[in-house]
């Protein structure tokens, strides 16, 4: 762990740094890029120690999205009152009704794997999307639910808190992947009849897995509805949501908590310089292609090249 703080400060006094010299396009850039590298990160908790293919990890980023800023938009007298421990006390909520809802959601989920896990996670993020839309008199439906603008932040003030929770996020990974919960996940993955054998519990480590992996999505929820002030259906459920972190983390390397931070510079990098470069290409379809050569030339991501020992199998 010494090791690891001492390695991640320089990296991290440099991206404070960044947004003193970088325009302000380039620092709502990076801002995205945490958002993304929370979810990579939270992906790879189930999809790296357990090798279950997560599509549904956006849900609980859009779920603590849209109950943060109902709370703010039904309740803001009382959230002003709370100045200044407003805002945290309705992340708070957000937060913990999130955890709650992936802990049940652990019950039927936990029954499926392979391609009936990914398929069943995926159909979550259009359940919720329905929900929304079907309930306009709570949450705006297609219109959208709006926050108050006594809480707006802008992107400098959004920026450190991302970086913050992109930091904490990867140090999850990197804490469970040499802790006792982080072995039992790859014993279960390699063998869940052996792992029962040996006293360890499956359905109560998956489950503790998929609880860890929500709660910093929630989070990066919140801190986005915060900066956006005002969310749509397809802003915060959209594909982008679900599917942009899982090729973050198998680019960068699954399975290795710095997988996401690599993918996650490399796939945003790619896409910064298709959208601003002279042929612009769909970067969707690039990334496509990225996904079937990394399946194809290099499975273990780009860190099976750099760092082959450095996965978090111990």
């Amino acid at each position: 762990m010494r090791r690891f703080l001492a390695y991640s400060m320089p990296v991290l006094l440099l991206f404070a740094w960044l947004p003193q010299v970088l325009t302000r396009d380039l620092v709502t850039f990076l801002f995205f890029t945490f958002i993304f590298m929370v979810l990579a990160a939270n992906y790879d908790l189930l999809g790296g120690f357990l090798r279950y293919m997560n599509l549904g990890q956006g849900a609980f980023f859009g779920l603590a999205a849209y109950i943060f800023a109902l709370l703010l938009q039904h309740f803001p007298v009382f959230f002003l009152r709370l100045h200044p421990l407003g805002l945290p006390v309705a992340v708070v909520a957000a937060v913990v009704a999130t955890a709650v809802f992936a802990f049940l959601l652990a019950y039927p989920l936990f029954r499926l794997r392979g391609a009936y896990f990914a398929v069943v996670t995926f159909g979550l993020v259009l359940v919720l999307q329905q929900a929304v839309l079907r309930t306009p008199a709570l949450t705006g439906g297609s219109l959208g639910v709006t926050l108050p603008p006594q809480f707006y932040v802008d992107v400098q003030q959004a920026y450190y808190p991302g970086l913050a929770l992109a930091f904490l996020a990867v140090l999850l990974n990197f804490a469970v992947s040499r802790s006792r919960l982080g072995l039992a996940l790859h014993t279960i993955r390699d063998s869940e009849p052996t792992a029962s054998a040996i006293g360890v519990d499956p359905f109560r480590c998956k489950r503790l897995a998929l609880v860890l992996a929500a709660i910093p999505s929630a989070m990066a929820g919140c801190l986005f509805a915060l900066f956006l002030g005002h969310l749509y259906v397809e802003t915060v459920f959209g594909m982008e949501k679900t599917l942009l972190p899982v090729i973050m983390a198998l680019v960068g390397g699954s399975g290795h908590f710095l997988g996401p931070v690599v993918g996650g510079l490399v796939v945003q990098g790619i896409d910064l310089g298709l959208r601003y470069g002279a042929f612009p290409v769909p970067a969707l379809a690039i990334f496509g292609l990225m996904l079937m050569a990394t399946g194809l030339f290099l499975p273990g991501g780009l860190l099976s090249v750099l760092h082959p020992r450095g996965r978090t199998a111990r």
